[in-house]
């Protein structure tokens, strides 16, 4: 395990893997695994350290697990040739009521803290299909949880939810999100869903210097441009946050259909789009912009390269991630089977 390292660059030749570039970041020092004259002080002699920072590292085969916010590798990728597609994903924003009100909606007024205290505080999960015939539903719904800032690029903010182990904040939280199709984005290069995530997290950012922008739910509806976001709904987010205009940064058609899809949420929720909930942006980091290509034996077109995972755009959430890797690790150990059988 080298931590605070991370892939730089692919050694290819003839479409199969040879090796990996690797480069250690400010914390990290990997100086000594080698020996005075560049390689490796173990056996066998697999790394060789290039200078700035970079080693080398022999390898027939890699498992490409790289989560779906791994900007930079997708960008190396895509200089390597190796095959990427644009995909649909989906953006919006995250919503905050009070649990309170959650809990009482799905558990029922009679006998709510014994249910609470069995039960734990209530979750939902919400789907609408829109009139212009998009999905826009809710994603990583959090019980008693926190808003939180989750940017991780210069000059750009992007916001997920989380709950702590007693799910004790005074609200619940949850992305709401829009499906976006690779034909709403201008161009023909794979990594265009990444450059629209990059557009909506610098607007976020501009707002307010990179404070979490927030705003009421009757803002958001009506278009104010200069919102007070005045409620009695306790705002609970981890991190800087401040009045402004959340649904300005929106294209028309995602703001739209989360407002359609708000509404509808109503019907099934009892006061899921009152006017004082709050609205904070931007949620954008649902899921993989883009899908590595792979065939039936889970391999990319250069032999060797394994993509799996959020990442390579196959699965989506932790659970069906997991499976999608042990798949993949099934075809590798079958590869490493045959491999040897050839050998004799």
């Amino acid at each position: 395990v080298l931590f605070d390292t991370r892939l730089y660059d692919l050694d290819i030749q003839d479409g199969k893997l040879k090796g990996l570039i690797l480069k250690q970041g400010k914390e990290a020092d990997h100086s000594k695994h080698f020996k005075a004259d560049g390689h490796c002080s173990g056996e066998p002699a697999c790394l060789k350290l290039l200078g700035d920072g970079c080693f080398y590292l022999s390898a027939s085969c890699l498992l490409l697990a790289i989560g779906h916010s791994a900007r930079d590798t997708y960008e190396m990728l895509y200089k390597r040739g190796i095959p990427l597609e644009p995909k649909a994903f989906a953006v919006g924003v995250r919503v905050q009521h009070p649990q309170s009100m959650i809990d009482t909606e799905l558990y029922g007024a009679d006998r709510l803290s014994e249910k609470r205290r069995i039960l734990g505080p209530a979750a939902y999960k919400l789907t609408h299909r829109c009139s212009d015939g998009r999905g826009v539903y809710s994603f990583c719904m959090c019980p008693g949880g926190y808003v939180v800032n989750s940017s991780s690029e210069k000059d750009m903010l992007c916001i997920n939810g989380m709950s702590y182990h007693d799910r004790g904040s005074a609200n619940a939280n949850s992305a709401i999100i829009v499906t976006v199709r690779p034909e709403d984005m201008e161009g023909e290069s794979p990594l265009k869903g990444m450059g629209f995530q990059r557009e909506l997290e610098r607007k976020a950012y501009d707002l307010l210097s990179g404070v979490i922008p927030y705003e009421t739910y009757e803002e958001f509806k009506n278009g104010v441009t200069d919102p007070k976001g005045v409620t009695e709904v306790e705002n609970v987010t981890r991190g800087y946050t401040g009045a402004a205009d959340v649904a300005g940064i929106l294209p028309q058609f995602i703001k739209a259909d989360i407002i359609e899809g708000m509404e509808a949420f109503e019907r099934q929720i009892r006061g899921f789009s009152r006017g004082d909930c709050i609205i904070s942006g931007i949620e954008s980091r649902t899921s993989s912009p883009l899908r590595i290509s792979r065939g039936e034996d889970m391999q990319s077109e250069t032999l060797g390269i394994y993509p799996a995972g959020e990442g390579a755009g196959y699965a989506g959430g932790i659970t069906s991630s997991a499976v999608d890797g042990i798949k993949a690790a099934f075809k590798i150990m079958e590869r490493i089977k045959n491999e040897a059988y050839n050998r004799g």
